[in-house]
């Protein structure tokens, strides 16, 4: 009877360790799918779904308008479009300073035209060329150099204010022209005393400039030396030029003996004269001459 009951006994335990031993098995599946192996296809997730596709990250783009890529766009455009035209109202303020005073676009024929504020001054007969914007209207002085004409027997003609009277300097340098170009002395230069034109309400003459009145300063052939070597250590010239130039000059005893000449640098006008209130003023125009 004992071996009986343990039989029965023994078979109602292994359907119970079996059925448990199957549990067990299943929870642990459930817990672990095993490492994702890279090309099995089994374990890719394919979405077929647009809506889960879309990129919440706008792309960068450097061709694109910086205020195209802002949500603000719609309100952007207006406030931009409404700052032109204040834009627009102070570029004429700007470019006043750089631009020509009326008078000087409208010469009085051909040569130099000079229109002050209170004065306009007109020489006939020569081109100028100026190296920066000059506002005249403001301006008591203004300064040219010649590219063309003569000065020497022209005339100064007042197209507009009340002059009194028309005074005129110049200066003088002595220079050294040879094959090895142009030297200027500028030791020996001489600047003369303010002296009156001749002339009237139909125009000043210039005078006083041709090669047989210029005044200039007078030196010996030691004093011409000395002058070139210090205009060459001023160009700084090296020294096998400086023994050419001096070579040049060896026998030089004046400086209006060739190579060395006169040489007319610049020349000034001082124009002074009644403004439509009375009240006096002086203006000032100088044109320098290439040497």
């Amino acid at each position: 009877m004992r071996q009986v009951m343990s039989l029965r006994h023994s078979g109602i335990l292994i359907p119970i360790v079996l059925v448990t031993l199957f549990s067990c098995n299943m929870r642990d599946n459930a817990r672990s799918h095993g490492s994702i192996r890279l090309g099995d296809s089994s374990t890719i997730v394919t979405e077929t779904d647009s809506d889960n596709l879309k990129d919440l990250v706008t792309d960068f783009s450097s061709n694109v308008p910086e205020h195209s890529q802002n949500a603000d766009t719609a309100t952007a455009a207006p406030a931009d479009t409404a700052t032109k035209p204040a834009a627009t109202a102070t570029q004429p303020d700007a470019a006043k300073p750089a631009q020509p005073t009326p008078a000087a676009t409208q010469p009085q024929g051909n040569g130099l035209t000079v229109a002050f504020k209170d004065v306009t001054v007109f020489i006939p007969g020569i081109t100028v060329k100026t190296y920066r914007a000059q506002n005249l209207e403001k301006a008591n002085g203004a300064s040219y150099q010649l590219t063309g004409g003569k000065l020497p027997g022209n005339q100064i003609k007042i197209t507009s204010g009340t002059v009194t009277r028309i005074s005129q300097r110049y200066q003088t340098v002595v220079a050294i022209k040879s094959d090895l170009g142009t030297l200027p002395l500028d030791a020996l230069s001489n600047t003369t005393d303010w002296q009156a034109l001749p002339g009237g309400k139909n125009g000043y003459n210039i005078t006083g400039l041709d090669s047989r009145h210029l005044q200039y300063s007078r030196a010996n052939a030691a004093q011409i030396k000395k002058a070139a070597e210090r205009a060459m250590r001023a160009h700084r010239i090296s020294r096998r030029k400086e023994k050419e130039w001096m070579n040049s000059i060896a026998r030089v005893r004046a400086v209006n003996q060739p190579p060395s000449t006169v040489t007319l640098r610049s020349v000034m006008w001082k124009i002074e004269g009644k403004d439509a209130r009375g009240r006096s003023f002086q203006k000032q125009v100088r044109v320098d001459l290439p040497i």
